[in-house]
C-alpha cells in the first residue's frame, strides 16, 4: 500500500516503529558489517562467518537494511552496500559509524528520561546518568570516549559543507572560541596556508588539541580559557561552532558580549549552528532540538531568535548562508 494511502492509524504506527529501522542500523555498525562486505557484495553465510553471528537471524537484518537502502540485495542472495551504507565503513572518508554509536549507545538510553523532561522541564541527564553531563563523563571515560569520538565524527562530515558555504581566505587570524580538540580549526587552516589560528578552550581540550588529535595545527597558538570570562583580542574572525546550543539565552549574551569587547569595528563573529525549520516542516534540527532539552540547558534556534540575542549584544546579524549540512553560517558584526 503506498505510503499516501495509509490511514492515519497506520500513519501513527509507522511513526511509533520509527526506532526499528534506526535499531537494525546501529546493529550493523556495532558488529562491523560494512567492514566485511566485499566489493562485489557477500552473502549472510559469508558474512555471518566472518563476524562470529548466526547467519539465519542475520539474513533477517540484511534483508531489513535492503529495505532501507543501506544494502542491496542482488540475484544469489548477495549483499552489497549502497552509498548510504558506505557510511558505516570504518575506513571511508564519509564514514559516521562512530556516530551511530554514540547516538544508541548514549542519545537513546537518554532518551528513556524524556517524559520525565516534559513533566520537570529539566535536563533528564542526571535522573538517568546520576549527574550533570559533563560530570558524568568525567567520572565515566569509556562514554566520554563514545560522545567525543561520535561528535567529532559529525563533525569532520559538516566540515568540508562549511568550508565550501564560507571563505575565510580573507582573514589573517581565525580565533576558535571553544572550538575542542581543533578539529575544524585544523581543517580552515589545512585550506589556508596564509592564515594563522586561536584555539581557545578549556584545559582537557587544549592538550587534546596538543597531541593533535582533532588534527595538525600549525601557525595555531592554543590558550587555555573561558569565553563566559573574557575573549582575547586581536582576531579577524571569531567562531562559535556549535558552542551556542548548549547555552541559555542568558549565557548567550554573556558569549556574544564578551566576543564585542574583543571585537575590532572591521571584524566578524561566525555563529556556526543547526537552525530550527519553518513551522509545520519536516526538520532534523527539531529532532535535534529535544537532545538540548534532555541533556542540559540550551537548545535550537531560530535566525530570528539569533538576530535579536545580537541585538541585545550590540552586534548586527549581516548573513546567513545554508549549508550541505544540517549547520548553518550566521555572519555578525559590530552594529
Amino acid at each position: 500500500m503506498p505510503e499516501l494511502d495509509l490511514t492515519a492509524p497506520q500513519q501513527m504506527i509507522r511513526l511509533l516503529v520509527g526506532f526499528i529501522p534506526a535499531r537494525a542500523i546501529y546493529a550493523a555498525a556495532k558488529i562491523g558489517l560494512a567492514d566485511q562486505i566485499d566489493g562485489a557484495g557477500s552473502t549472510a553465510e559469508q558474512l555471518a562467518l566472518r563476524l562470529s553471528v548466526d547467519a539465519p537471524a542475520l539474513e533477517r537484518v540484511l534483508r531489513t537494511l535492503a529495505s532501507l537502502g543501506v544494502l542491496h540485495e542482488e540475484s544469489g542472495g548477495r549483499f552489497r552496500l549502497t552509498e548510504i551504507g558506505q557510511t558505516l565503513r570504518t575506513d571511508s572518508p564519509i564514514s559516521i559509524r562512530d556516530y551511530a554509536l554514540f547516538v544508541h549507545e548514549f542519545l537513546y538510553e537518554l532518551f528513556g528520561g524524556l517524559v520525565g523532561s516534559v513533566h520537570s522541564g529539566k535536563p533528564a541527564v542526571e535522573a538517568v546518568f546520576g549527574a550533570p553531563l559533563y560530570t558524568y563523563l568525567q567520572e565515566n571515560p569509556d562514554k566520554a570516549a563514545l560522545f567525543h569520538s561520535g561528535l567529532s565524527n559529525r563533525g569532520r562530515i559538516e566540515m568540508r559543507a562549511i568550508l565550501d558555504a564560507y571563505s575565510f581566505g580573507d582573514g589573517r587570524l581565525i580565533v576558535d572560541l571553544g572550538g575542542g580538540n581543533g578539529g575544524f580549526l585544523s581543517a580552515i587552516l589545512s585550506d589556508h596556508p596564509s592564515l594563522s589560528g586561536m584555539l581557545v578552550e578549556r584545559a582537557s581540550a587544549i592538550e587534546a588539541a596538543r597531541t593533535g588529535r582533532g588534527g595538525p595545527l600549525p601557525r595555531c597558538e592554543l590558550i587555555e580559557g573561558d569565553f563566559f570570562q573574557s575573549v582575547p583580542p586581536g582576531g579577524d574572525i571569531y567562531v562559535l561552532k556549535r558552542v551556542l546550543v548548549d547555552y541559555t539565552d542568558e549565557k548567550v549574551l554573556q558569549i556574544f558580549r564578551n566576543c564585542l569587547g574583543a571585537m575590532r569595528s572591521d571584524n566578524r563573529l561566525l555563529i556556526i549552528e543547526p537552525l530550527s525549520g519553518a513551522v509545520n516542516e519536516p526538520s532534523l534540527a527539531r529532532l535535534m532540538d529535544l537532545t538540548y532539552l534532555l541533556a542540559g540547558t540550551g537548545r535550537v534556534r531560530s535566525q530570528e531568535e539569533h538576530r535579536l540575542l545580537l541585538q541585545k549584544a550590540g552586534l548586527r546579524l549581516k548573513k546567513c548562508l545554508p549549508t550541505q549540512s544540517d549547520v548553518s553560517v550566521l555572519e555578525a558584526v559590530v552594529a
